[in-house]
């Protein structure tokens, strides 16, 4: 009834991403690690990017982008990104901006114009 997910490369990707960010990023256990790909249709943003962040308490968070999908992303990808100082303080998700709409301030996701 139930056979194997199509998505099975992917989240086997994603968990072995999380494992090595652990060890690379020296991570303690109270810290997050997410993986995230994404896809940019915008002229000079690459087609697929995999980004990796290390959330750590009363930090900023620490994230390294490396232009491949998750799933070609290699452990010398990651520990290349890391070593190669590609990792940046993470901008704030969601920001808001003094226009009003309905009375209440809009969110506006870093970038936006």
């Amino acid at each position: 009834m139930f056979g194997p997910r199509k998505d099975e490369p992917k989240i086997a990707a994603v968990r072995a991403l999380k494992v090595m960010a652990r060890a690379f990023f020296e991570s303690g256990e109270d810290d997050a690690v997410v993986v995230n790909e994404l896809r940019c249709t915008e002229p000079g943003c690459p087609p697929v990017e995999t980004v990796v962040a290390l959330l750590r308490a009363g930090n900023e968070p620490r994230q390294v982008k490396i232009h491949k999908p998750v799933t070609e992303v290699t452990e010398e990808d990651l520990r290349s990104a890391i070593a190669d100082g590609n990792h940046e303080h993470a901008p704030p998700q969601h920001t808001t901006t003094p226009e009003v709409h309905s009375g209440k301030e809009k969110p506006r996701r870093s970038g936006d114009q």
